[in-house]
């Protein structure tokens, strides 16, 4: 008899519900279709079946259109106060506005891109480090002078044990095939008490009812491969003794313009890379401004932000 399929975060056996999807990739172009199984106890959404690591790799191939990297500093890193504002009313999620580091602590942005957040805190004073597994952008950041580690893969982090003070991963989570065993390497890097911060896509979002199969900042398919909620996510961190400190969604005012085009243009597949005069400022602005108007009732939007801490015992 063959054993009925459980679910990867929580392990409860799935129920007769139907799949959502077939779902296209319509962002970067990708050809092919894939499903998705959602866990009616947990409520997580994992792609069913997975992708190997091979088919990830082909996917990934395609994912930039130039190897360029951006290193300089930002004006807006003299006006913290002002970034702070601009964030608030354009939803933007920046580990800078809400992540506290106190001094001596050492700080972890797994998957730092071009840095952005990381040259901040480094300027600061912070003791900090990236991880990222794009080769050409480690190059970038160690010739910059930061201390940026390649990761060869996820199924190991490489620093030593009890390394952090804190960890925390901008919208990485989600691409992940494995979240137990990556869970598992983030509480072994972490110290007692350590904290680690996740900003992801929110499957519990009201914009993912509106805006359905053009929700294309959730799905971003094949490359977002669980999807998560408040719920997911507890019960995930609960197994690898981490607790929730606190949880909260905003929607980026970029995302929803993203959405928009998704809507729009439903015959473009490479949506992440279209101009349109949705993103002329003069449109772009009043927009941002009517959507935070629009989500002042709101609880759940499309970017949640959780503070987990690591428990004193493992």
């Amino acid at each position: 008899m063959t054993p009925q399929p459980s679910c990867r975060i929580c392990g409860s056996a799935y129920e007769e519900r139907e799949a959502i999807g077939p779902l296209t990739d319509r962002r970067k172009g990708l050809e092919g279709s894939w499903r998705l199984r959602p866990c009616g106890v947990c409520h997580a959404i994992a792609m069913d079946p997975l992708p190997t690591d091979e088919e990830l790799s082909v996917y990934y191939a395609s994912y930039d259109q130039d190897e360029r990297v951006d290193l300089s500093r930002k004006r807006t890193s003299d006006y913290p106060r002002l970034r702070r504002a601009f964030h608030w009313l354009s939803g933007d999620v920046d580990p800078r506005d809400f992540v506290k580091v106190p001094a001596g602590a050492r700080v972890l942005d797994y998957g730092c891109g071009h840095a952005g957040y990381l040259r901040d805190f480094h300027d600061r004073g912070v003791s900090i480090t990236g991880a990222e597994i794009a080769g050409y952008l480690v190059a970038a950041c160690r010739e910059a002078g930061f201390d940026v580690r390649k990761v060869e893969g996820f199924a190991e982090i490489p620093f030593a044990d009890g390394e952090f003070d804190i960890v925390y991963l901008m919208q990485v989570f989600e691409h992940l095939r494995d979240p137990h065993q990556f869970m598992e390497e983030l509480a072994r890097i972490l110290k007692p008490g350590g904290s680690l911060y996740l900003a992801l896509p929110n499957v519990a979002s009201a914009w993912r009812k509106v805006f359905g199969r053009n929700w294309v900042s959730g799905w971003f398919a094949p490359f977002h491969l669980f999807h998560y909620d408040r719920q997911a996510l507890a019960s995930l961190a609960r197994q690898h003794h981490f607790q929730v400190v606190e949880g909260w969604s905003r929607t980026p005012s970029s995302w929803f313009r993203l959405n928009l085009k998704a809507w729009i243009h439903a015959e473009d597949n490479r949506v992440d890379w279209r101009r349109s005069w949705l993103d002329n400022r003069f449109v772009a602005y009043p927009l941002m401004l009517l959507l935070r108007l629009i989500e002042i009732p709101l609880r759940e939007r499309d970017c949640l932000v959780v503070h987990l801490k690591k428990s004193g015992i493992v």
